[in-house]
């Protein structure tokens, strides 16, 4: 519960303050979060090694960690930040938008629906965000937080602008079919193995367990899978690339043709998280084994 009473207070007593204010602030609480939080570093460390080699100097994977922790922090600045936040003035001024008019709007025409699928990468909020200029509002799959009170907090702060976002459960999956059959917008996360299906593919050249959410619904359903990724930039800018719809294999044998679809979804983060893994803002080691630390 403490949890849900700190993150409430936050909201209360920081939620108005400028974003390069509480920008400063989160590059504080990361850096300390980084220094005393050794079991989380230790993850992230983890995480960064997988992503950029075994190789890596270890001073390379410091500054990467150190990043994602930063980056972890902004996001929950940004988060709570959202209720007060002027879309059009964002979308005119710190949203940059590549592939918006040439790959979403197309693929919604279809009338099956368009599944967007991101990661824990940049600012997944704030990048969906810049649909509501444009008239859409999404259904959004989230992990279930704990205690639930946290939960419902933070999805009702995802959701202040417009969109719905909603915990992993039957009912909300039972919205985001009917979402997509009436030719809506459903978001789901790839990167994470939270709650339902996974399995086990190559990820980073690792394998380890990924969710089957968006390829499974996309499969299913028949509506367009778009891979979305964004970047924080300089001046709390924001860069979203919406890539094409990723065609889905079907050759008969549905299991197979799963497990390569949700390997090629992955094929399509993969360049992104190795061309700046500061952004992944995972905390949870996402690949099993013995834990590095920089402690040598």
């Amino acid at each position: 519960m403490w949890k849900y009473l700190l993150f409430l207070a936050s909201v209360h007593l920081l939620g108005r303050l400028p974003t390069r204010v509480l920008y400063v602030l989160a590059a504080v609480a990361g850096d300390l979060a980084y220094l005393f939080a050794r079991h989380l570093r230790r993850n992230v460390w983890d995480n960064m090694r997988h992503v950029m080699g075994p190789n890596t100097p270890k001073k390379v994977l410091r500054k990467a960690a150190r990043q994602v922790f930063r980056n972890t922090a902004k996001y929950y600045a940004d988060l709570i930040r959202l209720p007060h936040l002027n879309v059009q003035k964002f979308f005119d001024q710190r949203l940059i938008y590549h592939g918006l008019d040439e790959n979403i709007l197309p693929a919604l025409s279809n009338g099956k629906g368009v599944i967007i699928t991101s990661a824990h990468f940049g600012n997944p909020i704030l990048a969906i965000q810049g649909l509501l200029p444009k008239g859409l509002k999404a259904t959004v799959l989230t992990e279930r937080l704990q205690p639930p009170a946290l939960s419902r907090l933070v999805d009702s702060l995802r959701s202040s602008q417009g969109h719905t976002f909603l915990p992993v459960s039957f009912s909300s999956v039972k919205l985001a079919l009917r979402t997509l059959k009436a030719g809506g917008v459903v978001g789901v996360m790839c990167d994470r193995d939270i709650e339902g299906r996974s399995l086990v593919v190559p990820f980073c050249g690792t394998p380890t367990s990924m969710p089957l959410g968006a390829v499974d619904l996309a499969m299913r359903t028949g509506a367009a899978l778009i891979p979305v990724f964004s970047y924080r930039r300089n001046g709390g800018a924001v860069e979203v690339f919406l890539e094409p719809p990723l065609e889905m294999i079907h050759t008969g044998d549905p299991q197979a043709d799963l497990k390569t679809n949700v390997r090629r979804l992955l094929e399509h983060f993969e360049p992104h998280l190795q061309t700046d893994p500061g952004q992944w803002t995972v905390m949870e080691a996402v690949w099993e084994g013995e834990r590095e630390t920089d402690e040598s």
